[in-house]
């Protein structure tokens, strides 16, 4: 999908277009595309552009300039230039498709999948749905993100590429494209310097990181070098190196040294058992007991652009390497892999994902791999993520690179920890008819799991409970001697990350409670029927209200009341009440309430608010529902 510039330059295959028109800057521009020499080829496009070359045709030259912008990463600069070609009519279909790919790594999902779908209906190239179901994908992988701390770990990381990381001992052993002293040579590709490996520790007292200096001995040369793993039972150190020793070779290999831990000095580096002198092999990882490696490889026997290999050793020595296949790899790239207990971590630009390399997990089962499982944000990104490591044996907390945005240099190495998940609540109580704060109040919260928790409210009425536990559901009870209790449900299953349930956030808990009194007080917004005494749908949203608080004042026992007006005869409107006072008492009895704790009592219209009522209001006022306490 979106090709990065991680020293697996001699991986790449190219991707742009040569001119037939002989020695013009145009032309030496597509040369040094060949050679993957980006660099090289956005300045003489752009000399061109300015010599008038590409009259009539400048659209096509911008588009170039962005695919070169594009294959080193500088996504800014390759969307400004597609956008040019774009905005002045190029239409080659080709561009719909770059375009798609770096508003992905923008996390632009809706506009680069409608940059696909043209794409499609231009050519047909179905292809390109995978690259939707991406954008799919990412849209709601989003909602799933996992709560990680992700931090850029500045110290370490330079204006450059810092990738390839593994740990010796307390070292985090890591490669750099860096360029640290003037007149250091530059890597066409890259337009960075040759890769070295280095090593940096980590202060335990102020977190800090040492300086990262260079690997001592024999493994640094003027090529690139980077991918380290240790095998610490045979004290091996494998690694990868491209270029060769003696000239420019067009591969990679794998290499090998020893270390010895007392002068901190790795030895002259041999090249591993296994080896191409036309294919490249490289970044390596290995089982925990070393007799197992993986690695990644463009060799012929492979599905599609690099894929990952497994060789084993038997006897001393290492055996073929076996191409792991589907579903691991794919058409497309595969890399980066990393072994802990029976699992398998690697980067893909093939699987579904959210755009670029994404990290997946595949659990080792004998000699087959599962279904691979992306990781999630926010380990992932829209931009490329790959070459995780984890610290011990945790699969909570470790380190992984990342060229997302915000960082410091090209690929930067991020370390990232389980974010404890906090849950808390917090409310206001008060009294419902004064708007007073209530001091000390106490609210009870009642776990699923049969956990009782508790906490008071201050001088202003408020609380915040820390403490709520994942993964139950709760009640939450607000009491104050004298005052009716009250209640709210809420739920913290399947919770990822953490949150304070208040009314802010979408669950109200400002409790109002009512003061006890043996006054008679009207339930609010009960209707009937003229003449009827079934209750009304819209009535029981204030009975399920009353439901709550009285079974969270278990202390209390009720009579409800029931009055007409004066409209009728004073026996029908007295048999009409006791109906209606009955109904409103079976209603509690159906939703919980205990019928030991209920009476109830019809009035008729023998006691009015309004006696001799005119008015409609005063006829309304007069039909009412009300409760007393009798017992408390």
């Amino acid at each position: 999908m979106i090709r990065i510039r991680l020293f697996v330059c001699l991986f790449l295959v190219s991707g742009f277009f040569c001119s037939a028109v002989a020695q013009t800057l145009s032309h030496k521009a597509d040369t040094a595309v060949s050679y993957k020499e980006y660099f090289t080829a956005i300045e003489l496009y752009q000399k061109a552009l300015k010599k008038g070359e590409a009259a009539g045709n400048e659209n096509r030259m911008y588009y170039k300039v962005a695919g070169c912008y594009a294959a080193i990463n500088n996504y800014k600069e390759a969307r400004a230039w597609v956008e040019k070609a774009m905005e002045n009519g190029y239409s080659d279909p080709a561009g719909f498709l770059l375009y798609g790919d770096i508003l992905i790594t923008y996390g632009e999902y809706d506009a680069a999948k409608s940059a696909y779908e043209t794409y499609i209906k231009k050519t047909g190239d179905k292809s390109a749905k995978r690259k939707i179901a991406c954008c799919e994908f990412a849209v709601l992988g989003k909602k799933s993100e996992i709560a990680y701390d992700i931090k850029n770990e500045w110290d370490v990381n330079s204006d450059f590429s810092d990738f390839g990381l593994t740990m010796v001992k307390k070292k985090l052993i890591f490669s750099s494209s860096r360029v640290e002293e003037k007149g250091n040579k530059f890597d066409n590709f890259t337009g960075q310097g040759f890769s070295d490996v280095y090593e940096t520790t980590l202060n335990p007292k102020n977190s800090k990181w040492t300086k990262p200096v260079k690997l001592k001995g024999g493994i640094n040369t003027k090529y690139n070098e980077g991918a380290f793993v240790y095998d610490k039972k045979n004290n091996i150190g494998y690694y990868m190196k491209c270029n060769g020793e003696k000239k420019a070779k067009e591969n990679c290999n794998i290499y090998s040294t020893s270390w010895n831990e007392k002068k901190n000095l790795w030895t002259e580096s041999k090249q591993f058992d296994f080896s191409d002198e036309i294919f490249s092999i490289g970044q390596p990882a290995l089982s925990s007991d070393g007799n197992t490696m993986y690695f990644v490889s463009n060799m012929n026997g492979g599905l599609g652009g690099k894929d990952i290999w497994v060789i084993k050793k038997k006897g001393g020595a290492w055996g073929e390497p076996k191409n792991l296949g589907a579903p691991v790899n794919t058409a497309d790239n595969e890399m980066f892999p990393y072994v802990l207990n029976d699992t398998l971590y690697f980067s893909s630009d093939g699987n579904i994902g959210f755009g670029g390399l994404d990290l997946f997990s595949s659990q080792i089962k004998a000699n087959s791999y599962g279904k691979p499982q992306n990781l999630l944000a926010p380990i992932n990104s829209s931009a490329d993520d790959f070459g995780i490591i984890y610290k011990g044996s945790s699969i909570f907390e470790g380190y992984f690179c990342s060229n997302r945005q915000g960082g410091k240099g090209e690929d930067d190495i991020y370390s990232f920890k389980k974010a404890p998940l906090i849950l808390s609540a917090a409310g206001t109580i008060t009294d419902s008819k004064s708007g007073k704060s209530l001091n000390r109040a106490t609210i009870y919260f009642k776990g699923s799991d049969g956990s009782i928790d508790s906490t008071k409210t201050d001088s202003r009425g408020r609380f915040n409970f820390v403490g709520l536990n994942p993964g139950l559901n709760y009640v939450v009870r607000a009491f104050k001697d004298g005052f009716f209790s009250d209640s709210r449900e809420l739920s913290t299953v399947s919770l990822k990350t953490s949150l304070e349930f208040s009314k802010k956030t979408g669950t109200d808990l400002d409790f109002k409670l009512q003061k006890i009194t043996y006054a008679e007080i009207t339930i609010s917004n009960i209707y009937y029927d003229s003449n009827q005494a079934e209750l009304k749908n819209e009535s029981k949203k204030e009975l399920n209200k009353m439901v709550r608080i009285i079974n969270a004042t278990p202390g209390i026992k009720i009579q409800v009341n029931s009055h007409t007006d004066e409209i009728g005869s004073d026996d029908y409107n007295m048999k009409l009440s006791e109906k209606r006072a009955q109904n409103v008492v079976n209603y509690f009895i159906e939703n919980g309430v205990d019928k030991e704790r209920m009476s109830f009592m019809g009035y008729g219209e023998s006691v009015p608010i309004k006696k001799n009522a005119q008015t409609e209001n005063e006829h309304l006022n007069n039909r009412r529902t009300t409760f007393k306490v009798i017992k408390k």
